[in-house]
């Protein structure tokens, strides 16, 4: 069983690797004394994503494997285990009873399922011997932040992994446009490789996050970031419904769908959206313990004094 962090020590080794630091005063002459550096940490990683290995006209999606080449490129042990098609949208469901697992290219499975399926058949089928010490869930195009994040398949499979004791992030872009998103993709595979690397020092050897605790990271769609903020989800609404067909009489039954906009309202200090909106990264931990804060409790205390 891992032993929990505190949260500061993470939001104080983002800060101060994402953040260019400013370096103390020193007098003419001085030579510092060298310091040894102990070797960045090779991780053993799962990536996979809500938009599938294979994209139109079947080649594989150049948002995953941005990351994987990220990854790879900073030494990184990298299997990528993905849905075969586009499951966005599909959070956190689970295909019953049975997936297809394919191995089109090495170090490269599909399985016929969401993204949820695709964690739970790669660390079953390919890491049962010893888990990933992460898994990478992304690159998104798109954002995953306020509630849509609690439908996103991108956040799902990160979900499914904590569930299996396993620390996951969740990786989304901002882009107004697919093409905007795909223009920052190698920006953004370069920034989660910098976040892991960032996780791995303060980890010490150790796990990367505290236990049962992922990150929901949505980088800005627009070119200027002015740095990287931990956040909380903004309760503002993104999804929509309308009655858009009725078949005539009233009473009837009629046709709602389902579009996906920008939130509404306004952005709560310190929340994803906020930061985002001030072109700031976004980084919101998240907890698979769905119980909610004993603080906000406390006032339903009285519902223990009910007879059985």
């Amino acid at each position: 069983m891992r032993t929990a962090r505190r949260l500061m020590p993470l939001a104080l080794t983002l800060a101060l690797v994402l953040v260019p630091s400013l370096d103390a005063a020193a007098k003419p002459g001085d030579q510092p004394a060298p310091q040894a550096h102990p070797e960045p940490r090779r991780l053993h990683i799962m990536i996979t994503n809500d938009d599938g290995w294979i994209g139109p006209g079947g080649a594989s999606t150049p948002m995953i494997v941005a990351l994987r080449d990220a990854l790879v490129a900073d030494g990184h042990d990298v299997t990528v285990v993905a849905p075969a098609t586009n499951q966005s949208g599909t959070g956190t469901v689970i295909t019953y009873p049975t997936v297809n697992l394919a191995n089109p290219e090495p170090r490269v499975w599909t399985v016929t399922g969401t993204p949820s399926d695709a964690v739970i058949v790669g660390l079953d089928a390919l890491f049962r011997s010893a888990p990933p010490d992460l898994v990478v869930s992304g690159i998104n195009p798109g954002g995953n932040y306020t509630t849509v994040a609690n439908h996103s398949g991108t956040v799902g499979a990160a979900i499914a992994a904590l569930e299996n004791d396993v620390p996951a992030i969740a990786v989304s872009i901002d882009g107004k446009t697919v093409d905007q998103s795909l223009a920052l993709k190698d920006t953004v595979a370069a920034y989660t490789s910098d976040v892991v690397a960032a996780l791995a020092r303060d980890a010490r050897g150790g796990a990367l996050l505290p236990e049962g605790l992922g990150l929901n990271i949505n980088y800005p769609g627009a070119t200027a970031v002015t740095g990287t903020s931990l956040t909380r989800m903004d309760r503002n609404g993104y999804l929509r419904f309308g009655f858009t067909n009725t078949t005539g009489a009233p009473g009837q039954p009629g046709t709602y769908a389902l579009s996906i906009g920008g939130p509404t309202g306004t952005p709560a200090p310190g929340s994803d959206w906020s930061a985002l909106q001030a072109g700031r990264i976004s980084i919101t931990p998240f907890d698979v313990d769905l119980s909610a804060n004993p603080r906000g409790t406390a006032r339903l205390r009285f519902l223990e004094r009910l007879a059985p």
